[in-house]
């Protein structure tokens, strides 16, 4: 894959419209006689998002020499959990969010049953995507839907939606990472381990694979965390200072704090993709950069 020298904002904004287009079109070809769910679908998906772990499928994937069509079956199966994921967390009997991306969320602009039914669909079609693919062969879909399984279930997601919902708000850094590693580190680690089924990676690299993940994922979470805190709310689109009686490192730290632990990861984070991309510098430029927007990003 030929790279630019560093990721710039444009590069994901591109992919996302061609990326969004697919995901629509992946989504009108479900059969049905009921047209609500699809419709439901369909809008929350055209509400927009940055499609940060299906930009990282599809990159990291490229680099290592991965087909596209297989990336493409991976990138709609995790964006649709991820899918899945927001507009359950923005039920009333969650997050009770009026609002995602300045726009309305789907149990506001359409119902709480049709947001429930709407989540369940894209769980389910995740799971379908890998089922139906035409590049997996049979014992890479077994291992696909394996892992997705898990970074979905209770060692994953779900678990970590269950922690961030009733943990206290004096609960440790340590509790406070371990739920973070669920809610959000799981989905980002399985961008990165999917494409081990397709992929023979030595152990090393395998480990470093992992690493790369965990902290993407851990990035991710606190920037989030401090948007919520000290961000804009018309930059973030939806209200902020929701999550103050929550567990949450931005809430536990000072924002000097804050930017020093965020600091800390981005190094764990860039010394395995620099041990992963060893002999290959471009590639680490562009990660790196990737990573740097991810940490910095305003929404």
């Amino acid at each position: 894959m030929r790279l630019r020298n560093s990721f710039q904002e444009k590069h994901i904004q591109d992919f996302s419209k061609k990326f969004d287009k697919s995901l629509l079109s992946h989504i009108s070809k479900q059969n049905s006689v009921d047209k609500r769910i699809k419709q439901s679908m369909c809008y929350f998906v055209k509400t927009g998002g940055k499609r940060v772990r299906p930009f990282l499928i599809i990159t990291m994937g490229k680099l290592i020499g991965i087909k596209a069509q297989t990336l493409n079956d991976f990138s709609l199966a995790v964006e649709c959990v991820h899918l899945h994921s927001l507009i359950h967390d923005d039920l009333p009997a969650m997050d009770n969010d009026d609002y995602r991306r300045g726009k309305l969320t789907v149990h506001k602009k359409f119902d709480e049953a049709t947001a429930v039914l709407a989540g369940d669909m894209f769980q389910v079609l995740s799971v379908k995507t890998l089922v139906e693919s035409k590049h997996l062969l049979p014992r890479e879909k077994v291992e696909a839907i394996q892992m997705l399984s898990k970074a979905n279930g209770l060692e994953g997601l779900i678990a970590g939606q269950s922690l961030d919902i009733y943990m206290k708000k004096k609960s440790s850094i340590k509790d406070i990472e371990t739920m973070y590693l669920l809610k959000t580190g799981a989905l980002f680690s399985l961008c990165f381990n999917l494409l081990l089924t397709v992929k023979k990676l030595n152990t090393q690299k395998r480990k470093e694979l992992k690493v790369i993940g965990d902290t993407i994922g851990k990035i991710f979470q606190v920037t989030d965390d401090m948007l919520d805190r000290w961000g804009d709310e018309k930059k973030v689109g939806k209200k902020i200072n929701k999550d103050s009686k929550k567990a949450n490192i931005a809430y536990k730290l000072n924002r000097l704090d804050c930017l020093k632990y965020l600091h800390d990861i981005k190094n764990k984070n860039f010394k395995a993709l620099q041990s992963f991309f060893s002999k290959d510098n471009n590639s680490l430029t562009y990660l790196s950069s990737l990573v740097d927007y991810i940490a910095n990003r305003v929404k």
